[in-house]
């Protein structure tokens, strides 16, 4: 991959996406009367691997800058990018479906961000420890 980030690296987060899209099928028809919003979830899911694979590019590309200041940048330019593009996008679902939000939806979303969250930070843990040892 260019700047240095191994195709690798990506690995865990893809198979969280088809991990949790799979799960996600599966619920939807064993479960269709939840109430959840399958739907939302999906969107949540498809948005937070995009959104992760770029936010894993960066955080990768800080890992391998000598600079300091680039380092910085990098990471909470990460971060940055993952709090406005997700309190975007939930402010645009609660402003159109005011009275309608599905709250379960929402909430399983959260959980799928922590879930992306703590496989992205793996990830570039292990590599800061390869470049390390």
């Amino acid at each position: 991959m260019q700047n240095g980030t191994p195709l690798k690296a990506y690995f865990p987060v893809v198979g969280v996406f088809l991990g949790t899209s799979l799960v996600l099928m599966l619920l939807r028809f064993l479960i269709p009367g939840s109430g959840v919003d399958f739907k939302v979830l999906h969107f949540g899911n498809l948005l937070l691997f995009l959104v992760g694979c770029i936010s894993l590019r960066m955080s990768m590309r800080a890992l391998t800058d000598k600079n300091v200041q680039v380092f910085l940048r990098l990471v909470y330019g990460s971060f940055m990018m993952k709090f406005f593009v997700f309190s975007t996008v939930a402010f645009i679902y609660i402003y159109t479906y005011k009275k309608n939000i599905n709250k379960p939806a929402l909430l399983g979303c959260f959980a799928l961000y922590i879930l992306y969250t703590f496989f992205e930070i793996r990830t570039v843990l292990k590599q800061a420890k390869r470049k390390n040892a």
